[in-house]
């Protein structure tokens, strides 16, 4: 614990600003603070503060914890803001910001082939050894603009490998932490056990809190919604048969005629509602007690239709014209 300690100080001491090196200074000797107690050794106001942790947790160094907490005199609960550092996490950024920069480098520096290894001591042009192979002579390798012998400078560096040195003897008290990290087991670091274990700060009289309690989320969790609670089978019965039983036809011909039943038309809809009979005792209307005569009506081939046919009291003519008699005019 204390090289992981010695590791998140030393990154934030390497990098950081003086007031995120203070944060994370004051986060390592409490192990969990509050915002407004962590606002109270900043002389900060809560605003600032949480402005300034954001940018810690984006980079890992630190967590956020919210919890309902209930205060003296109030009736429901409010959210506190805590902060506290998981060291696993941080050495993890710690190490991907590492291989990330290297990488970086790496790409940066030139390749072998590509390093310009000899150069004109009178024009100080540069060459590779790629270039210079089409200006051999018996006194060696010559420049294209004066015609002078090239040198070849075995010590030259690229500027790209120049970066790289110097990044790595800048990050070699981090690599050797890291080293030294890996060959311990770093504790798993939660909230429960940073608040457990915090030391408190003490106030002065003037800046007194009132203490709150933390609530328990679990309690107000309902257990079940209600009405949900028998929605799906609880079990399932599987039946296998190979189609010849009869008990499964019978049961399967009863159910056809029960849906049969059940999906029947009204008789409102199977019966018409026109009388057979006449609507009035007036001359046009049928005789009673007489039979309804009914027609024939070919409405489709194959169905015989029968509608009632009502005698309006109106004589049909004959086919035939009846002769005229006419009389004789003396």
């Amino acid at each position: 614990m204390n090289v992981s300690q010695n590791l998140v100080r030393s990154v934030m001491r390497a990098f950081y600003s003086t007031q995120e090196i203070l944060v994370v200074e004051a986060l390592v000797t409490h192990l969990a603070l509050r915002d407004d107690d962590l606002a109270y050794l900043m002389k900060m106001n809560l605003k600032d503060l949480h402005r300034l942790c954001a940018t810690l947790r984006d980079a890992r160094f630190l967590v956020v914890h919210t919890r309902p907490e209930m205060q003296a005199g109030k009736t429901r609960p409010i959210n506190r803001t805590y902060y506290y550092i998981d060291y696993r996490q941080a050495i993890d950024a710690i190490k991907w910001r590492v291989y990330k920069t290297d990488k970086d480098m790496q790409g940066i520096a030139q390749p072998q082939d590509e390093n310009k290894e000899y150069s004109c001591p009178r024009c100080s042009a540069q060459y590779t050894l790629m270039e210079v192979l089409d200006s051999s002579s018996s006194r060696g390798f010559v420049c294209d603009r004066c015609g002078n012998v090239l040198e070849r400078s075995k010590e030259r560096e690229a500027p790209g490998h120049q970066q790289l040195s110097r990044m790595n003897n800048q990050f070699k008290f981090m690599t050797d932490m890291l080293q030294e990290v890996d060959k311990v087991v770093v504790p798993e670091c939660t909230f429960e056990k940073a608040i457990a274990n915090a030391r408190p700060i003490v106030r002065e009289a003037t800046h007194e809190v009132l203490a709150s309690i933390p609530v328990d989320t679990a309690l107000n969790k309902p257990s079940a919604v209600k009405g949900l609670a028998n929605t799906g089978p609880k079990t399932m019965s599987v039946t296998i048969s190979d189609g010849n039983d009869e008990l499964e036809n019978i049961e399967n011909k009863k159910r056809k005629e029960r849906l049969l039943r059940e999906n029947a038309l009204p008789v409102w809809m199977t019966e018409s509602s026109v009388p057979t009979k006449g609507f009035g005792n007036s001359s046009n209307d049928v005789e009673e007690g007489g039979p309804a005569k009914r027609v024939k009506l070919e409405a489709d081939p194959g169905v015989d239709v029968d509608v009632p046919e009502v005698d309006l009291g109106i004589k049909a003519e004959d086919d035939e014209e009846d002769d005229l008699e006419f009389e004789d005019v003396v």
